[in-house]
């Protein structure tokens, strides 16, 4: 009866060194897979913890990198809007682009959320704008202007919006030579209306001119004027270069696919 009691506590607690040999390694036994369930317990819910502190980051980490990149694509959508405005100064027939004979246009380029560009010019006489003679003597006779046009190809792919020429007494599309108001005529110390058109285009700068009532044009950009902005009909280098990348990119891209098949 004592041996058997001494036994059974040797299996269960810990192993008694007065206890037989057999108890004492069958009590040994039982402890060592104890301790190695434990021990493997204990790995799996640090494993499970560390598992779900990771993912619990990664998905935090996502979820920030994402709002950064909506806010920055934002930005960078409103950022790319144009509004502009300005003035250029067109030079009269004797070269003079200083003074009551030099013309000011007003202009502006707006790009709304379609990515339409609206142009708008305002023709504005100086007072004291007179007519000048064959010589270039001024003479007493105020000179009203009463034409104006802007030059670019109005025939080129999203140059020019069909029916949105808008201001002056009557306009018209020329085609490659650009675009005409006929005006009521602007008295020195007064201005146009707006002038304006749309384009899918955004702006570079090209030629105008203005007229008064005895063409050719003693108003223009060239050669001493100023230019105003147009729509840009014909790719700059650094568009050609974009151009050139991104059929280089989808060349790539095309041979990559045909590899893996």
């Amino acid at each position: 009866m004592r041996r058997s009691g001494n036994s059974t506590l040797a299996r269960r607690g810990t192993p008694s060194v007065g206890g037989d040999l057999g108890n004492q390694e069958g009590a040994l036994q039982d402890l060592t897979v104890i301790e190695g369930s434990a021990r493997m317990g204990t790995f799996m819910m640090a494993s499970s913890k560390r598992s779900m502190k990771i993912h619990s980051k990664t998905i935090i980490a996502l979820a920030a990198g994402a709002i950064l990149l909506s806010g920055v694509l934002g930005q960078t959508a409103q950022a790319v809007l144009l509004n502009e405005s300005g003035t250029s100064i067109l030079a009269d027939s004797l070269g003079a682009n200083t003074g009551p004979e030099a013309l000011p246009i007003s202009w502006s380029v707006v790009e709304n959320a379609s990515l339409i560009y609206t142009y708008t010019y305002t023709v504005n006489n100086p007072v004291g704008d007179v007519v000048l003679n064959n010589t270039g003597t001024p003479t007493s006779t105020p000179e009203p202007v009463d034409a104006f046009s802007v030059g670019f190809d109005t025939t080129a792919p999203g140059a020019f919006i069909t029916g949105s020429q808008t201001g002056g007494l009557f306009d018209e599309n020329n085609g490659t030579a650009g675009l005409f108001w006929l005006l009521f005529s602007v008295n020195p110390g007064t201005s146009s209306g707006p002038l304006s058109f749309q384009s899918d285009l955004p702006p570079t700068l090209g030629n105008a001119n203005a007229q008064d009532a005895n063409p050719p044009s003693p108003w223009s950009s060239n050669p001493n004027g100023q230019q105003v902005p147009v729509p840009i009909t014909v790719p700059e280098p650094g568009t050609w270069a974009l151009v050139a990348i991104g059929t280089g990119l989808g060349a790539f891209l095309r041979g990559r696919r045909q590899a893996r098949r």
